[in-house]
């Protein structure tokens, strides 16, 4: 029995070491270490005002939506009034874990309640497919 995961690929280094390739494991090293700790005060800062993981019980999607729209208009207009990049990073966290629960049954799909989003289709691999109508533009 292999106990380790093998994909079969290797990426070999200069100095002779081998490793498994790491192509569609995503580049964790490329995120900004600034981008996470605003993103971690914002779970922080939510953990003291509603209680620790309050957001997983099921918050609408349209709700994320709203907020995360506010937080970006209110950077975009320069507010400094808080930190809006955190808001809207954590928005977008928090709306994909829930859409992802959604989907996989473990939250109620009445929470998916955006009204123009195109119906959510799967394939057999799990990965998924949104269908929307482009916007024309004149």
């Amino acid at each position: 029995m292999n106990l380790l995961p093998d994909s079969g690929a290797r990426k070999e280094y200069t100095t002779g070491a081998v490793r498994d390739a790491s192509e569609g494991k995503g580049h964790f090293h490329a995120i900004p270490p600034g981008a996470l700790r605003r993103i971690a005060r914002r779970f922080e800062d939510g953990a003291k005002k509603y209680s620790r993981n309050n957001w997983m019980k099921g918050i609408a999607l349209s709700h994320y939506q709203d907020s995360l729209m506010r937080h970006v208009l209110a950077w975009a207009e320069g507010d400094t009034s808080e930190d809006h990049m955190g808001a809207i990073l954590w928005n977008a966290a928090a709306m994909d874990w829930t859409d992802q629960e959604i989907a996989a049954g473990r939250l109620p799909a009445e929470l998916n309640d955006l009204p123009y989003r195109a119906p959510r289709q799967t394939t057999t691999t799990g990965s998924r497919s949104i269908f929307i109508e482009p916007i024309r533009l004149p």
